[in-house]
């Protein structure tokens, strides 16, 4: 199938004098000449290897009748692109669930019964096409990651009944893995599972949280557990509790949810979703650096500064970050409606929100909505009426600028990656 692909309409110069035509050229080559002489030599035309520097994926249909496309593009804030007879299909090799680290690759565990391998995927000539593959069928679902270093990749999920919390460390050239079951303590009496939750490393330790779940319709009340793991002996030194909300962590496979700043302080974002009662909050958690604990004179309330649920958060740079949360006017007057989220610019440190973002609803949650590129962020928005763009913010006033117009035709905006720089 044909490529997606960026439409650029540019203007085009005529100059019928055959004289002024000579003239451009001779001036042409004393501008070459005078640059070589500069440069100490030619200057070579950089090699385009085929791959495009950001990535946006599409689908088609409404569940379970899906179709997702793959589409490269190397500037995001301009032109258009269209599904019109384009796009590469990929339902077959990947979802959105995928991992990318900004080093040209994406890294896809799939451990289900009719595939069940590891893969590594570049997009190149504007295919998602396979560097490597080897088989895995060690966890059942994986909803986190966290990044060890440039080539170490942790994947953190579950076994087929739930009841396990498992890891796989990836070497991301060799695709070699190691498998490992978290030690922790026994499912407490009454509850069935386990709930993932956040995963960040930071000074050769992995935090990451987790709570337990019942039986559906039943819900639970039980803490939010923050389990320190040193690397790479991947064994537990400590577990504390967290109650000051009752909530979920992230599923960062397809939607940001932490971060680890400049100062190697980790932010983590919780929300209590359908499980947990309603008066449970959003909010962000603070774990200082060198320390094991979520601090507890830190607890940034989402819901009340923001008037809804979140679900999302993307670390931009010096403190700031955008946070995705659902509009809770728009939930109230219409229920049943896609079209109910919007995005603020924090910063994490004073616990403030700079600004509520003038962006039209999004459509969904549970998407990679975010990528940041040269400490800018920039905003994938699926509108119900408007046109839908790709929204470069100012991280220092909140304002918003449209950039690529994404050409409608599709149901959802799955995600945006930067892929290289």
């Amino acid at each position: 199938m044909k490529q997606l692909f960026n439409t650029i309409t540019m203007k085009h110069l005529k100059t019928p004098s055959f004289y002024f035509k000579a003239l451009c050229i001779c001036m042409a080559i004393v501008q070459l000449s005078c640059s070589d002489s500069d440069n100490g030599g030619t200057e070579e035309s950089p090699v385009d290897d085929g791959k495009s520097k950001f990535a946006i994926w599409l689908q088609l249909g409404s569940w379970p009748n899906t179709t997702q496309y793959v589409a490269g593009v190397d500037d995001i804030t301009t032109g258009e692109i269209s599904l019109e007879g384009n796009g590469d299909e990929v339902t077959s090799k990947a979802d959105y669930g995928i991992v990318t680290n900004g080093d040209g690759y994406y890294y896809y565990p799939s451990s289900s019964t009719d595939f069940g391998k590891m893969t590594k995927f570049e997009y190149k000539d504007d295919q998602l096409q396979v560097v490597s593959e080897v088989p895995f069928t060690y966890q059942n679902s994986i909803n986190a990651h966290t990044w060890i270093d440039e080539t170490t990749l942790i994947f953190y999920g579950l076994n087929g009944d739930r009841d396990k919390l498992l890891y796989t460390i990836l070497n991301t050239e060799t695709l070699a893995m190691t498998n490992g079951e978290f030690d922790l303590p026994a499912i407490p009496q009454d509850y069935t599972g386990i709930y993932t939750g956040n995963i960040e490393y930071v000074n050769g330790k992995i935090l990451m949280t987790y709570t337990y779940n019942k039986d559906w319709p039943e819900k639970g009340n039980l803490p939010i557990y923050l389990a320190e793991i040193e690397y790479p002996s991947m064994s537990t030194k400590s577990i504390s509790e967290e109650t000051r909300t009752l909530a979920m962590g992230g599923i960062n496979m397809w939607e940001s949810s932490s971060t680890v700043n400049e100062e190697n302080d980790i932010y983590m974002m919780f929300n209590p979703g359908w499980y947990y009662d309603a008066d449970n909050n959003s909010g962000v958690f603070r774990i200082k650096n060198g320390e094991t604990t979520f601090d507890q004179s830190y607890f940034f309330n989402l819901t009340e500064t923001l008037g809804g649920s979140t679900s999302g958060l993307w670390y931009i740079g010096n403190g700031k970050a955008i946070v995705k949360y659902e509009d809770a006017a728009t939930i109230a007057a219409n229920p049943d409606t896609l079209f109910n989220a919007l995005y603020a610019l924090v910063d994490l440190p004073s616990s403030t929100v700079i600004k509520k973002l003038e962006l039209p609803l999004d459509k969904g949650t549970g998407l990679q909505s975010v990528t940041i590129d040269n400490g800018k962020a920039y905003i994938v928005v699926n509108a119900e009426t408007e046109k839908d763009y790709v929204w470069e913010v100012d991280s220092n006033t909140g304002a918003v600028s449209a950039g690529l117009e994404i050409v409608g035709g599709y149901e959802y905006i799955l995600r945006i990656d930067k892929l290289k720089e």
